[in-house]
């Protein structure tokens, strides 16, 4: 009765199971009682009648922040310092008003035994899906975040004297070593490479020395050395997003090329080694445990790095790609990997793509804008292409899109979205044209069975989009520098992946819902 009902409500042809029907009762109510982090935020701050701009000054964030934590785009659940705040001011205000009991049936617990710990649990009493699309989430905040010339020292710092020796001793021997190294390495501008499994005190210890290396890794940079750095990291985690954010300045450059070790390190023993093809190699192995008990040799002989070179080689046979990079510069190097992807497709975009425009509106609008030849000629291709790709994708597989369109009352301008393809271009629709486009986004919700739409009620990023291709994912920033980061580590994939799916699972709606709020948007923006 129940599918022939939804046949009738909905006006098709075809019986529609509905999800729940082969899920046994006791999964069912178990599925009813787990809400996610931010449906228990929402009726916490309803109960206790905070508004979003008084948690944002409780918490000392942003308003927009608040508001996305009750939408479920975000949770704080990677930042244990705010998480712990967000749970204590909960537990005091509801002391402040008289609604300790109320917060603690909310949480399935008696008055006298509410705490913030308590609360805590219960926010983030997170599947392990959840939980793992946590980590996502602070990965692509800080690509969000993310600017280029903040990250990377204005001015470079004094180097330090080095005495030339073949032996140095504990960190501070590490650290001269390191300037040595690397100073001599931005001049000859020759091939690094790098790999160390042991704790980074050495660099990131001091905030003077870390300011120094990073001025140094820069200058390698810009004078056109390439860098081969096998990452440590054996599963994803703030250790690898730690790792990520210390390194994205010189990621952006294109020439590092990093990789990650398939299998888990030997915890007895540390083994560093940064080598410069040909030139010198600082080189340690020693116990775990030994303390600044160390030291490294500067080797120079050229048999012996002939061998090192060898060495390294080999690890790298055991370890797998973890980032490729495409600037904006390489926009053709980075279309020709995505089409070789295979599998469904999901875009997380911040406005519809122009592949899901016709041909003939797009040819109309850059007629519109006078755009001159050969760019109209360039640009026209480049969409053709595109489109080709998609309605490609469309017979092959799924094509999720997740967004949040700008709808109207919006005062900043809706501009096509050309961020796919890292196409730098700023091109604005009239409002007549974006109602245009939304008429043909809403035909593929109708025609295309492949073709499933996510509106979302709030944009979670402001500078980057996400696209997953087949088995990786990558963020691309829609401002210059216009980069994509294809990150290639399985386990970070599936942890954007399972972000994306619980995005997907808190607001996809059915065909119906999807097209009557397209058509208010459409009606609102041709006005």
């Amino acid at each position: 009765m129940i599918p022939a009902l939804i046949s009738w409500l909905y006006e098709t042809d075809e019986i529609v199971l509905p999800a729940y029907a082969a899920t046994p009762k006791s999964k069912r109510l178990q599925n009813l009682r787990r809400q996610t982090f931010g449906k228990r935020l929402d009726r916490a701050v309803t109960l206790l009648e905070l508004s979003n701009s008084q948690l944002a000054v409780l918490l000392n964030i942003d308003v927009s922040l608040v508001s996305r934590y009750r939408k479920g785009i975000y949770s704080p659940h990677g930042n244990n310092r705010l998480a712990e705040k967000l749970s204590d001011a909960l537990v005091s205000r509801a002391e402040r008003i008289g609604k300790t009991p109320d917060l603690a049936a909310l949480c399935g617990s008696e008055a006298e035994q509410l705490s913030a710990d308590m609360v805590s649990s219960w926010l983030y009493d997170f599947t392990p899906e959840e939980d793992n699309a946590a980590i996502a989430q602070v990965l692509l905040r800080s690509l969000d975040e993310f600017t280029p010339h903040k990250s990377l020292p204005g001015t470079v710092p004094k180097v330090p004297e080095t005495t030339d020796v073949t032996l140095y001793y504990g960190m501070e021997g590490l650290r001269s070593a390191v300037i040595r190294f690397l100073t001599d390495a931005a001049q000859e501008n020759e091939e690094l490479l790098l790999y160390s499994d042991e704790p980074m005190d050495w660099m990131t210890g001091d905030r003077a020395y870390f300011a120094l290396w990073a001025s140094l890794m820069a200058k390698c940079v810009s004078s056109g050395v390439r860098i081969k750095i096998i990452h440590n990291v054996e599963r994803v985690g703030i250790e690898m997003i730690n790792a990520i954010r210390g390194w994205l300045p010189l990621y952006i450059s294109g020439r590092i090329e990093p990789f990650v070790f398939r299998s888990v390190r030997n915890n007895r023993f540390y083994h560093t080694v940064f080598l410069r093809s040909g030139g010198a190699c600082i080189y340690g192995f020693f116990p775990a445990q030994g303390g600044d008990s160390r030291w490294y040799e500067y080797i120079t002989d050229k048999k012996r790095l002939d061998l090192l070179e060898r060495e390294y080689n080999s690890m790298l046979y055991d370890a797998s790609p973890f980032l490729k990079v495409f600037s904006g510069a390489d926009g053709e190097g980075y279309r020709s990997y995505c089409i070789e992807q295979q599998g469904t497709r999901t875009f997380l975009l911040s406005e519809f793509p122009v592949f899901t425009m016709p041909e003939e509106l797009f040819t109309r609008i850059l007629d519109r804008v006078q755009m001159a030849e050969p760019l109209k000629g360039t640009v026209l291709d480049l969409y053709k292409g595109m489109h080709s790709r998609f309605r490609d994708l469309l017979r092959q597989g799924a094509v999720n899109l997740i967004l949040c369109p700008a709808g109207a009352g919006i005062e900043k301008s809706r501009r096509l979205n050309f961020a796919l393809d890292l196409v730098n271009l700023s091109i604005d629709y009239t409002n007549d044209e974006y109602a245009q486009h939304i008429s043909a986004v809403m035909d593929l919700v109708k025609n295309e069975k492949n073709f499933h739409l996510t509106l979302l009620p709030e944009s979670p990023f402001q500078e980057i989009q996400i696209a997953m291709p087949g088995d990786a994912v990558s963020v691309l920033r829609c401002k210059e520098p216009y980069t994509a980061f294809v990150f290639l580590n399985s386990a970070l994939t599936k942890s954007v992946s399972d972000y994306l799916s619980e995005l997907i699972g808190n607001y996809a709606a059915d065909r119906h819902s999807t097209l009557e709020a397209l058509d208010k948007l459409r009606h609102l923006s041709g006005r």
